[in-house]
């Protein structure tokens, strides 16, 4: 049985899941969240990500404002989680960003959901 890797959580510097990788497109585990980011990834994704999510008036917006940032949504296991546009692989939880996903649905209202083959994960509809 092939076991997948976990997931990488390096220094911005290093392999970062922020930096373009041309080796390999790890992803998560279904059954595992991605890890805490350093000090300096999260303080980092924080000012370009936090503002995005704070101006979006909709779900749509606000996919599309991190969109033009080159970042995704999932949602896995009630969590929201921010992934790479260009390989998938995931970043962090929306708590770890500083923005849960209570606190967006409470916002923007509950977000419409397709649940994926798995059955843990699924995408925004629409």
């Amino acid at each position: 049985m092939i076991v997948p890797a976990p997931c990488q959580r390096l220094f911005f510097g290093e392999s970062s899941p922020l930096l373009p990788s041309s080796t390999s497109q790890e992803h998560c585990a279904p059954d595992t969240m991605p890890g805490d980011l350093d000090s300096e990834t999260a303080a980092l994704l924080r000012m370009v990500v936090l503002p995005q999510i704070e101006a979006a008036s909709s779900w749509g917006d606000l996919v599309m404002r991190l969109r033009e940032k080159g970042f995704g949504l999932g949602f896995r296991a009630g969590r929201m989680i921010l992934n790479r546009l260009d390989s998938g692989a995931e970043i962090c939880t929306g708590r770890s960003l500083g923005a849960p996903l209570r606190g967006l649905a409470a916002r923007l209202g509950r977000p419409a959901l397709r649940l994926s083959r798995d059955g843990l994960s699924a995408r925004l509809q629409g």
